[in-house]
């Protein structure tokens, strides 16, 4: 379902996107290029007056937002997911949250107002909130990262780590060619 949201504002999804029919998404949404919504996921922008022009929710060109995910911003906050970035399975994402390019966020993590500088790898069940998460940065499983001072053992990701992002990118872009020009209603 793609509706506006009480402001008026209606998404605005590139042509060579795909939005699976039981996503919803709400209000001042941008979706970029080749990039796949797959089932059930929601993505919820709030703005109750057109003086805010701050909420809205822009995700880039070659990103692939999976089953489930939620990504919800509350008036005047925003959320930008840049290109070439996978969000998992489950994963809740609130604002004011930007995710960096080539960015890996793995299945039911939970983002509430922190930076991803690019080509960040966060494995499952990740919670993290009110940081800033340094370029390149390994976010192991199961982690709870509240703090500025939380992040400090962080390590670098490998070089197998970075080639399995850079993997799930180029497979996730195939998600909505394939889904896109394949299905019929």
């Amino acid at each position: 379902m793609i509706r506006i949201n009480v402001a008026g504002d209606q998404p605005q999804i590139d042509n060579t996107a795909f939005v699976d029919p039981s996503a919803v998404i709400i209000g001042r949404v941008i979706i970029g290029a080749n990039t796949y919504i797959g089932p059930g996921v929601v993505l919820r922008a709030d703005r109750f007056s057109t003086v805010d022009e701050i909420s809205k929710i822009e995700i880039g060109s070659n990103c692939s937002i999976q089953d489930l995910a939620v990504i919800h911003c509350r008036a005047e906050t925003p959320i930008v997911i840049k290109d070439d970035t996978s969000i998992s399975h489950g994963v809740i994402i609130h604002g004011s949250t930007s995710i960096g390019r080539s960015c890996f966020v793995g299945a039911r993590s939970v983002i509430t107002n922190v930076m991803l500088e690019d080509s960040v790898y966060i494995r499952s069940n990740v919670i993290l909130e009110n940081v800033l998460i340094a370029k390149e940065s390994f976010v192991p499983n199961n982690a709870v990262l509240e703090s500025q001072d939380t992040t400090i053992g962080l390590r670098k990701i490998t070089a197998k780590e970075k080639e399995f992002i850079l993997k799930s990118v180029a497979e996730n872009r195939e998600f909505a060619l394939r889904y896109k020009y394949s299905l019929t209603d």
